[in-house]
């Protein structure tokens, strides 16, 4: 990719890397409503970040939007990738993407990211 095809630093993804930086360090609770007996299983939402990353990777391939796949696997495969959400919001709000997978990118982590912050963290602000 040369110079031309890079997108200029998104604020959205600067936005995310900042939901995601506070969401990721906390902790919820899941199952605790079972009526089993057994208390709720605590969890990082963190624990999620490779599912996220796999949901992107998977949706690219499945839509067919090879630029966005190869985007997402330039660092190696998403399963060996540490912080992998983390790492490419750092990617994302360097501008590394073209226009358009960045667009993609963040449309779809916008989207996942304010759900997760709706339901177990804190309410997505603007700023």
């Amino acid at each position: 990719m040369d110079a031309a095809t890079v997108a200029a630093a998104d604020p959205r993804a600067a936005h995310l890397l900042g939901l995601w930086s506070r969401l990721s360090a906390q902790h919820v609770t899941l199952g605790s409503g079972c009526g089993c007996g057994v208390g709720g299983v605590s969890v990082s939402l963190q624990d999620f970040e490779l599912d996220i990353a796999d949901y992107l990777w998977a949706e690219s391939e499945r839509l067919g939007v090879h630029s966005v796949e190869a985007f997402l696997l330039q660092p190696g495969p998403i399963h060996e990738q540490p912080q992998p959400v983390m790492n490419l919001l750092t990617r994302l709000e360097a501008g590394e993407a073209d226009e358009a997978d960045a667009d993609w990118l963040l449309t779809r982590l916008a989207r996942t990211l304010e759900s997760f912050a709706k339901l177990h963290g804190p309410a997505a602000s603007n700023g």
